[in-house]
């Protein structure tokens, strides 16, 4: 194990616009802190500049300098098989998304004190257990140097998550809303009860491709439209906001005509950096609505005040909010509806977590909606991240016998549960001898979690293996060659 006795798991909630983190360690969970912005959040992004990569919040900070070298929202470039421009070169997408986990690792191993034993990320309800994102958010894992990485659905992790007030009964079934920065997911989550039932179990999902960044762009056409001469000669109206720039106003295509002409290269820089800082300035105004009702900041490129009223945006975010309600209703109509026990699952209170979740009026709106008792998370922005580290701490590692005779040349199965495994890896070599009780490689199963394949007698391995990279059934298992002793 890491430095000392006492198992260490780390826990990532890769998400599409910033990552949070979690270390569990001797009973306790502790959220990790990014170095560079001083935050409980990574944002998702990465720059490359001068063949140097920056993550996070540094790469945020040197996006001015090197617009064209920046991309966040590195979630949705997973499973896409293109690689992501930065800079005029083409990039893996797994690799950029290793790079940021480089830094989480690091930062864990350095609370940790040595390096972490075991390392969980989650991943939305959606994903399958064969989803090419998945599996490359797994090859950036390892290739980050996390060990053992397992899978757990986001809502899983949200059910499990410290909750104001304390936790839900066991056996309670609860409607996970989670409204992230780039995406809503919702999912019916059925918790384990006293009898021993497992779980916690995902009884339906669904979601849409929106979020915080949707609101970000509300609150920045306001700015735009509000913002005199000054502004409208920096950013004209027609360049069509934020999105010309690409989410966060990374991309190159988002300069705009200001200045000279759209031939000047000098000209489109200066507007594409007043972009990204205007998109900046929207999103920091967003984030004060929760407490102020009026906030306002100077925009510097314009000389001027700019500001917008918290009952404005309600009027502009209701829409939004209403789409997620809506979804929210449309899962619980299609579950009732699939439900062949006569006791359709209804949920006994709605978990709502997410950054986006601390927007002014969203949980009223939900709460509302859904004629359903509220639950917030104690802090929306990591409860996946800390959930997910509970869930891993509170699940550790199944070693899975081989069954049946083990004379020589003769080969091994492993039971395997429900769903299947697939084999990820192999540790015993042709011919090298292994003791009884000896891990021979690991599984992982269709709910994300890991097997340990273990010999029940000493032996010498095989010239090869069968089911390396397939799936089980719930009942036979994978089979892999090892000779006898």
């Amino acid at each position: 194990m890491g430095a000392s006795a006492v198992e260490s798991v780390l826990a990532v909630d890769f998400g599409t616009t910033t990552t949070c983190a979690a270390l569990a360690r001797g009973g306790t969970v502790r959220r990790l802190r990014e170095p560079a912005g001083d935050g409980w959040a990574w944002p998702s992004a990465v720059l490359l500049a001068a063949n140097r990569p920056y993550v996070g919040s540094a790469a945020e900070q040197r996006r001015l300098l090197d617009p064209a070298g920046y991309r966040d929202e590195l979630k949705r470039t997973l499973g896409r098989g293109v690689p992501v421009d930065l800079g005029g070169r083409g990039h893996p997408a797994g690799l950029l998304v290793s790079l940021l986990l480089q830094a989480v690792r690091a930062e864990a191993e350095r609370v940790n004190g040595g390096p972490v034993d075991r390392s969980v990320l989650t991943v939305p309800a959606a994903y399958g257990p064969a989803d090419p994102r998945g599996e490359e958010l797994l090859d950036a894992a390892r290739r980050a140097g996390l060990p053992g990485p397992e899978l757990c659905p986001e809502p899983v992790a949200g059910a499990l998550a410290p909750l104001a007030g304390g936790p839900l009964p066991p056996g309670s079934t609860v409607l996970v809303h989670d409204l992230g920065g780039g995406t809503f997911d919702t999912a019916l989550v059925r918790l384990p009860g006293e009898d021993g039932r497992p779980g916690p179990a995902v009884l339906a999902h669904d979601g849409e491709e929106y979020g915080g960044r949707d609101f970000d762009a509300l609150v920045y056409a306001e700015l735009l439209a509000r913002g005199g001469p000054e502004l409208t000669a920096l950013l004209p109206p027609e360049d069509g906001g934020p999105d010309g720039a690409g989410p966060g106003g990374a991309g190159p295509g988002g300069a705009g005509r200001c200045g000279a002409g759209p031939g000047d290269p000098l000209s489109e820089e200066a507007a594409l950096r007043h972009r990204i800082q205007l998109l900046d300035l929207a999103r920091r105004l967003k984030h004060r609505l929760a407490a102020e009702s009026d906030p306002a900041e100077v925009f510097a490129p314009a000389g001027c005040v700019l500001g917008v009223h918290r009952d404005r945006f309600l009027q502009q975010a209701e829409p939004l909010y209403a789409r997620t309600t809506a979804c929210c209703a449309r899962l619980l109509a299609e579950a009732a509806l699939l439900d062949t026990t006569g006791r359709p699952p209804r949920p006994d209170a709605v978990v709502v977590l997410g950054g986006s979740s601390r927007l002014p009026g969203l949980v009223e709106h939900v709460a509302q909606a859904l004629g359903l008792p509220v639950v917030l998370a104690e802090d929306p922005r990591t409860a996946v991240a800390e959930g997910a580290a509970a869930w891993a701490a509170a699940r550790a590692v199944r070693t899975v016998e081989a069954v049946g005779p083990v004379p020589e040349r003769t080969p091994l199965r492993w039971p395997l549960p429900p769903g299947g495994a697939v084999l990820v890896e192999w540790s015993v070599g042709p011919g090298s001898r292994y003791p009884a009780g000896a891990v021979l490689g690991r599984a992982r199963a269709a709910d994300g979690s890991l097997l340990q394949l273990s010999a029940p007698s000493p032996g010498r391995g095989g010239a090869g293996r069968r089911g390396a990279g397939g799936r089980g059934g719930g009942g036979g298992g994978g089979v892999a060659v090892a000779a006898g002793a």
